[in-house]
């Protein structure tokens, strides 16, 4: 991640629309967002579940997938519809997902993290397959953004690139596995600190006791 000068400490969130246990961990994390607003700026990436993935779910995953979605819903209360993933014959891939919200972090800055979650629960509570560009546009449209312009943009050299770019930051931070939370502060050098909050599903009140202790930690 390149160095620039922040007003304020961030939360660098890894996520990805189609994992379910950031589904899951959504009203944690809308806990943690209110106790240290306006303390924390956020800024959310697409970590990239199975990007460019082509092949269809087999039943053996369908099949862990039901007892997964099941789990999560009865750890979190997150609703479960039909989820398009427990289709035969569907093709699980994140990167059109990741990209619609890269997409909306351009085109509707401020709004990315919020369609992220508004697509997700389409996804899995409502059925609605959003590896597809015209139930995204439809859905970016809810947030103020043309679909025509929205398809424009999603569809741009420039915005793939940015789609890969979010993924490569989660590489290099080695991460594998979402959701994931680190804490961005500087130095009075200017030099960056950061700081792993939590890996994985996490309850809020333990993360505000994680985030508390990295805010207040010395870092020179």
């Amino acid at each position: 991640m390149e160095s620039e000068t922040i007003d304020r400490p961030r939360l660098l969130y890894f996520a990805d629309t189609m994992c379910s246990w950031c589904y899951g961990f959504a009203p944690e994390m809308q806990i943690v967002l209110e106790r240290f607003h306006p303390e924390l700026d956020l800024l959310a990436f697409s970590g990239g579940l199975r990007p460019f993935n082509t092949e269809p779910v087999s039943d053996s995953m369908r099949a862990m997938l039901t007892e997964t979605y099941g789990r999560i819903g009865q750890l979190t209360g997150q609703p479960f519809g039909t989820c398009p993933s427990l289709t035969p014959g569907f093709v699980y891939d994140s990167e059109p997902a990741s990209r619609a919200v890269v997409t909306m972090r351009t085109m509707a800055p401020g709004d990315d993290y919020a369609f992220m979650l508004a697509i997700q629960r389409a996804f899995y509570a409502d059925g609605e397959d959003i590896t597809r560009p015209d139930v995204l546009a439809r859905h970016a449209a809810a947030f103020g953004v043309p679909e025509e312009a929205f398809l424009e943009t999603f569809s741009s050299e420039a915005i793939r690139q940015a789609t890969m770019a979010d993924f490569q930051v989660a590489q290099q931070f080695g991460i594998d596995g979402f959701p994931t939370l680190i804490l961005h502060r500087q130095r009075s050098t200017g030099d960056n600190a950061l700081m792993m909050v939590s890996q994985g599903y996490a309850r809020a009140d333990d993360i505000t006791e994680r985030l508390r202790a990295a805010l207040e930690a010395e870092i020179g």
